[in-house]
């Protein structure tokens, strides 16, 4: 016999004699049958009740559950508090998630006031605020504070859920920072491109003119606003020239002379093509040749 608490309690609007034979005919064994008024009123083993339900699925039956067998009661009450777990659970989740996440960065000392310069270097470092802290190691973000103009120390602490950057400058440098943003001062392809802090514009392959904006002075922050800051970084660009020298024969030594006009432009330089051209009075010598130039703004 089935222990009374894996039975749940139906009640039909019908005739016992009319019950029993309908659940013997199923071979579904009922207990506890009672009669009380036009109910009859029976236990059955939980695994049943769905068929059960199916026998008596006329409307004029009006069957009803009226006790839950303990374990499909426990069930019920656990799928009605199903979404305070999941919210329970989500709450803790998210505390824990916290404790490892940047809510705020603040920026304290005596340069503080270059807060959005220290958050772009951050941000570029993948610090920001909703982030995850990141490990013991601030060595590339600290480096890339250093190089802002004037600072002559940082250093970064957790507090809590807020990453405090503690920054230092010297006041009397203050006044060489350069505020606009980096221009090209040439024409040529761009080989590389450094921002410590602000907006590349550009990328390694690019060709650019004089007055070209390289690094904008500003960082888009995550709901896409601009934000004005000190633009700190650098471009190298790869430049394309030519120079021509007379000599009034042909020579190692003319040759130098034109590879020595050349390298006036940089030290290092790459000879794509030389020619001569014969004149009336002697030879010229036109070496074609490409150099790095660097333009930067902002770097100690």
């Amino acid at each position: 016999m089935k222990g009374f608490n894996d039975l749940t309690g139906v009640r039909v609007c019908a005739t016992t004699e009319n019950v029993i034979k309908k659940l013997s005919k199923n071979n579904i064994y009922a207990f506890n049958i009672t009669k009380k008024g036009a109910y009859t009123h029976f236990f059955v083993a939980h695994n049943y009740v769905e068929k059960v339900f199916a026998i008596f699925s006329h409307p004029c039956y009006n069957i009803t559950v009226i006790k839950l067998s303990p374990a499909r009661a426990l069930a019920a009450r656990l799928s009605s508090r199903i979404g305070v777990l999941c919210g329970c659970a989500l709450f803790v989740a998210a505390v824990i998630l916290s404790q490892y996440s940047v809510l705020k960065i603040e920026v304290t000392g005596s340069g503080s006031y270059l807060a959005p310069q220290v958050e772009a270097v951050l941000s570029s470092c993948g610090i920001k605020a909703g982030s995850f802290f990141p490990s013991d190691d601030f060595s590339e973000a600290r480096a890339g504070v250093m190089s802002l103009p004037s600072v002559t120390f940082c250093s970064f602490e957790r507090r809590g859920f807020v990453l405090v950057a503690d920054v230092e400058c010297n006041p009397e440098d203050d006044n060489k920072a350069d505020y606009s943003p980096l221009v090209s001062d040439c024409v040529g392809t761009i080989e590389k491109i450094t921002a410590v802090c602000g907006t590349p514009l550009v990328s390694a392959g690019d060709e650019v003119s004089r007055g070209d904006e390289l690094i904008g002075a500003y960082y888009t922050a995550e709901d896409g606003e601009k934000i004005s800051c000190l633009c700190v970084g650098y471009a190298r660009i790869e430049v394309t020239a030519s120079v021509s020298c007379h000599a009034e024969e042909r020579g190692d030594k003319a040759m130098q002379s034109a590879l020595a006009a050349a390298k006036l432009y940089a030290e290092e330089i790459e000879v794509v093509s030389c020619d001569i051209k014969d004149t009336s009075d002697g030879v010229i010598y036109i070496v074609n040749f490409t150099y790095l130039h660097t333009v930067s703004v902002n770097m100690q």
